[in-house]
Parts: structure tokens; C-alpha cells; sequence
């Protein structure tokens, strides 16, 4: 074989390690590089998930915001809080065809879940206005595995890792006026931006080493690839109502706004071919690139029902929608595509999704100790959206505190899991089994 047949067969080979780093290492934002808390654009706080996330028709904390804005009106002093969160997940991947790539990704992290400060007012009607911050989507995700290829001359054995770190967040600034004695309305405008305090973005690192034999010549390939999704910025609202319409009974509702963020966005590649005798040649290429990128946030609604039975057990029932069928990622060249099944706007078929959310507290009274202790629970369907069709993802929640005085103090824990689940937009040809653990401790003063 002279070398230069070799040469050229090294490029062919190269571009074959391309199209196999693509099948782990995703271009695109959200589900495609997978996200590792729900997608779904849901509130925050240790109470509410507690309940299972059903909350929109309750909504009588200082993470109403994030909820349903109109329930704000509910607070009747000034407060400070704050929410912790600790998260860990874990994905069991498999594969019929590549028994080879069977591994499993962990990852871990803990943050600041939720920030806010509460003035309830009195103009005209009562009022509550609020300064928020919320800590919404999470990318940490890591895992490592191995891929054997034999094809016609060419037999290789690779080692692939992917790294990926990151997180989005919002400030909030919420209002809520008391329109009658039943009837509350609200709204957040959020603004997204790492010019504040936070970072909103993620970074993507996948590194390949592959050893094997080409026409029974020795060779290695390593590949690094090297993405950010930085600066993540846009606005958009909650607008939220709440309506008493009998007794005990409470409505609640909550429109999310879509609109279209922009993000900077870099990418790199390196990769580099060395053929050892007879032939001793190396092949390297590179690239690195720069854009700005339009991402079409999707509308997102839900409605919930509240009843209180007593002063002591409140029960709540969501129904939450989002639009993922309008979630379009435009490039600096124009082309728009579906970030979730990665092909054009025209051909993209991804289903909206639907989530069902139950939770309830019963409240310990102790009066002559001014203190409450809450006893809460919940179940909730969690579907991401997915090509062909959603993944089905289900949780369960529980929580406590205290409230003494001046001082509230709550905890929560929440495990979501999925079954056997497409994970191809990750690892070629494989499932998942994925279990995703949630702690969260919140504490709320008020004046």
C-alpha cells in the first residue's frame, strides 16, 4: 500500500470518526445535549415540591413567582428566602447491538435553588411586589463508554467520554393586585442574563481515543471536541390568576410567554490520525468556530385546582401544557431546526408535552407554641419531549418544617425516574434507565 493511498484512506477514516463522535456529541441545545433537571418550565422551592410541583392553584409562598404569580397577594408581610438544592442523577445506558457500550453517568451538584424578597402594600387595592431569582434548568451530566467498529479493512476500538457542565437562571420581577375579595392577578418578568451574579450557558467536552488497524496497518485517532453555549439572554413573563369561585375551592392558572433567546455560541475540533509502519504518517485537522444562535422559547400554560378542606389539609391537582412542537433553534446561517429530534423545521414531528401533578399538607398546630409542622406528599407525570415520542418520566415527593415565629424552615425530596428510555441523541444504538434524586431546604423570614 503506498503512502499515498494510505493518506487518502486516513481521510476517509476521519471523516467516518466524525460521523461516529457525532452520534455521542449532540450540536444542539436542550434535549439534544440533554438536560439533566426536567425540561419542563416548572417553578421552584422546597414547599411546592413537596406537594409533587402541584401548586399553581395554592400558591401562598414567597415562590409564587415562579408559580402563579397572582398568589402573591396571599403574603401579608414583608419576607426574605432563600432555597438550597442538592441534586444527583444517574443513568444506566444499554445497548442489544454494542453490548460494549453498557455504562453508567453520574452526576451531582448543589446551588441555590431559589432567591426572593417579598412588600406586600396597600394602593388603592392590595398589592405585593416582589424581586426573585430562579435557578430553572441544570446540565451537569458526565459519562464515559466504549464502542467497537469492524467494517471492511478498517477494525477499532473506541473510548468515548462526555463532559458537560452548566445552568440557566432567571431574575424575576413580580406584582399581584387583589382585583376583588375572590379574584388576584400577577405577573413576572423575567430577564435572562450572565451579566448579573450567575453564569446562563454550558459547555460540551467529548473526547474519543481510538486504536485498531486500517488494511492491517496499526493506527490511532484521537478526537476533542470542545462546545459553549454562553450568554443565554431574552425576556419573557408569567402571568398568573387566581380565582376563590366557592367555598373552599381555589383556581388557579399561568401563562408562561415564549420568546426567542440568543446565545453565543463557540465550537472547536482537533483531531489527529497516526499510521504506524510500514507507513508512519499523521493526518491532523481542526476547526474553530463562532456564531450567535436564536432559539425559539415555547409557550407553556397550566392550571391548577386547589381545595381546602380544612384549616389544616389543603389538596392541590395541576395540569400543566408546553408547546415543544415550537421550539426552533436558528443558526447564523438561517437554517432552523428542532434542538429535540435535530432535523429542519418542515420535517420536525415532536408532540407537545403534558404533565399531571397531585400533592397535599396536612399542618401540626401546635397554637400554644406558636408553631406549625406540615406533614407534605405527592405524585406527578413528567413526560420530555422526545422524537417519534415523549419519554415517560414519574416522580414522587415528600417534605416537612417548621414555622416558628418569625421563621419558616422547609425540606423536600424528590425522586424522578424513567424506564428503558431512547437514549440515542446521547449514545448510539442505546436505552436508559435514569433516576434523578432531589433535596431541597428552604427558609423564609419574615418582618
Amino acid at each position: 500500500m503506498s503512502k499515498r493511498n494510505v493518506f487518502y484512506i486516513g481521510i476517509a477514516v476521519l471523516i467516518l470518526m466524525n460521523l461516529q463522535a457525532n452520534w455521542c456529541w449532540p450540536a444542539t441545545v436542550f434535549q439534544q445535549v440533554g438536560v439533566a433537571s426536567s425540561p419542563n418550565p416548572v417553578g421552584s422551592g422546597a414547599r411546592a415540591t413537596g406537594m409533587g410541583g402541584a401548586f399553581i392553584g395554592i400558591a401562598d409562598d414567597a415562590t409564587a413567582a415562579s408559580w402563579n404569580p397572582a398568589g402573591l397577594i396571599q403574603l401579608e408581610k414583608p419576607e426574605l428566602s432563600l432555597v438550597g438544592a442538592y441534586f444527583h442523577r444517574r443513568e444506566q445506558f444499554t445497548s442489544n447491538s454494542h453490548p460494549e457500550i453498557n455504562n453508567v453517568g453520574e452526576a451531582d451538584g448543589t446551588n441555590v435553588n431559589y432567591f426572593s424578597f417579598i412588600y406586600p402594600f396597600h394602593f388603592y387595592r392590595n398589592m405585593v411586589v416582589s424581586l426573585n431569582y430562579q435557578r430553572l434548568y441544570e446540565f451537569e451530566r458526565h459519562f464515559a463508554h466504549r464502542l467497537d467498529f469492524s467494517s471492511e479493512g478498517l477494525d477499532l476500538s473506541q473510548m468515548k467520554r462526555f463532559d458537560q457542565d452548566g445552568s440557566f437562571g432567571a431574575l424575576g420581577l413580580a406584582a399581584a393586585v387583589e382585583i376583588s375579595p375572590s379574584i388576584s392577578l400577577g405577573a413576572t418578568l423575567n430577564i435572562w442574563s450572565d451579566k448579573l451574579l450567575w453564569d446562563n450557558g454550558w459547555t460540551e467536552t467529548y473526547i474519543e481515543h481510538s486504536l485498531g488497524t486500517l488494511g492491517g496497518v496499526p493506527v490511532t485517532i484521537d478526537t476533542q471536541i470542545y462546545e459553549e453555549y454562553s450568554d443565554f439572554r431574552g425576556i419573557n413573563a408569567n402571568l398568573g390568576i387566581t380565582w376563590n369561585f366557592y367555598r373552599d375551592f381555589t383556581l388557579g392558572a399561568v401563562l408562561k410567554t415564549p420568546f426567542e433567546a440568543t446565545i453565543d455560541h463557540e465550537f472547536r475540533i482537533s483531531q489527529e490520525s497516526i499510521f504506524a509502519p510500514p507507513v508512519d504518517t499523521t493526518v491532523t485537522s481542526g476547526q474553530h468556530d463562532l456564531e450567535e444562535v436564536y432559539l425559539d422559547m415555547p409557550l407553556s400554560y397550566g392550571i391548577g385546582l386547589a381545595w381546602r378542606l380544612s384549616d389544616a389539609l389543603s389538596i392541590d391537582l395541576d395540569i400543566y401544557r408546553t408547546h415543544w412542537s415550537d421550539y426552533i433553534l436558528a443558526d447564523s446561517q438561517g437554517n432552523r431546526f428542532s434542538p429535540i429530534d435535530g432535523r429542519p423545521e418542515s420535517e420536525s414531528r415532536v408532540d407537545d408535552t403534558t404533565q399531571a401533578r397531585i400533592g397535599g399538607e396536612y399542618l401540626f398546630i401546635f397554637q400554644e407554641k406558636n408553631m406549625v409542622v406540615p406533614v407534605r406528599a405527592g405524585l406527578f407525570y413528567d413526560p420530555e419531549p422526545s422524537a417519534g415520542s415523549d419519554k415517560e418520566y414519574y416522580g414522587i415527593t415528600v417534605g416537612t418544617g417548621v414555622a416558628y415565629k418569625r421563621f419558616v424552615f422547609d425540606v423536600a425530596y424528590q425522586f424522578r425516574w424513567a424506564d428503558g428510555e431512547n437514549a440515542g441523541n446521547l449514545i448510539a444504538a442505546s436505552e436508559a434507565d435514569v433516576s434523578q434524586h432531589t433535596f431541597l431546604a428552604s427558609v423564609i423570614f419574615h418582618f
